[in-house]
């Protein structure tokens, strides 16, 4: 039997954006300092010189401080008079005011040589077929601006490979 109560409906929404669920996802899981240090990365490789880069790694980025290893007092020098440059340059191309300080430090650099097939035991990677990269490029899109972008093309460009 039917009653004459009055249908109650919930308030629409709108859709949520798949990057602002896996971001928040991510800081849920307690990444977001993870999410940041690799944002800052980034933001290092590509707005700071190559120059500077040769003599200069970023060692740990934690609590708005990054820590860099430089490999001789005249560099630690040089990057003292231009903390508050690359603090701006790396601020700006962050998005955020993530860098309050540079710490700087007299010590071996860290050099990364890319990842080959050859340097991870002999296995060689397959590769993605064209087809399964399109549709990963169009489904990443819009995490592609974002801090989690390159990991999550990172982890489906594995999980392609694997299949």
């Amino acid at each position: 039997m039917k009653t004459n109560r009055p249908v109650q409906r919930r308030a629409q929404t709108a859709p949520a954006k798949c990057a602002d669920i896996i971001e928040g996802s991510l800081q849920g899981l307690g990444l977001g300092r993870v999410i940041h240090h690799l944002a800052l990365l980034r933001a290092w490789d590509r707005a700071v010189a190559s120059h500077i880069k040769e003599r200069a790694s970023v060692e740990d980025f934690r609590g708005g401080r990054l820590y860099l290893c430089v490999e001789d007092p005249i560099w630690l020098h040089e990057l003292h008079m231009l903390r508050h440059t690359l603090k701006t340059i790396l601020n700006k191309e962050v998005g955020e005011p993530a860098v309050g300080e540079i710490v700087l430090r007299i010590g071996q650099i860290r050099r990364c040589a890319p990842v080959t097939p050859s340097s991870r035991g002999g296995h060689r990677a397959r590769a993605v077929p064209p087809a399964v990269e399109a549709s990963m490029a169009k489904l990443l899109s819009p995490l592609m601006g974002l801090p989690c972008g390159d990991a999550m093309q990172r982890f489906f460009q594995r999980w392609a490979r694997s299949e």
